[in-house]
């Protein structure tokens, strides 16, 4: 099972993040890992659901940020759809090393 809170994320993700949420909002700012904060929402009730969630809530951010950048012909276009892309496989491999393929996320923060 893949461990909560151990997966890296590469420096030029990071950076690409940051430089979209002008560093301030990005729950990478700094750090580069996805961590369990302080408030779990309520439908997650384990951390691996609680893990999950948050690397979908960030590819979501993500998605939202390349549909931006393809709107407005940013050349971070393809860089964004490629982290997005990186993240939808985590997102994968999480929901399938935890067992919760069939589970949908929440949204009652």
């Amino acid at each position: 099972m893949i461990p909560v809170d151990s997966i890296r994320i590469p420096c030029d993700i990071q950076e690409l993040c940051e430089g979209w949420a002008d560093g301030a909002n990005c729950k990478l700012h700094t750090t580069r890992s996805l961590t369990l904060g302080s408030i779990r929402p309520k439908c997650c009730d384990t951390e691996e659901k609680w893990y999950l969630t948050i690397w979908r809530e960030f590819a979501n951010a993500l998605d939202y940020d390349a549909r931006l950048a393809r709107k407005s012909g940013s050349e971070d276009y393809p860089k964004l759809a490629c982290a997005k892309a990186w993240v939808d496989d985590i997102c994968d491999e999480l929901a399938e090393s935890y067992g919760l393929e069939d589970w949908d996320r929440c949204d009652d923060r």
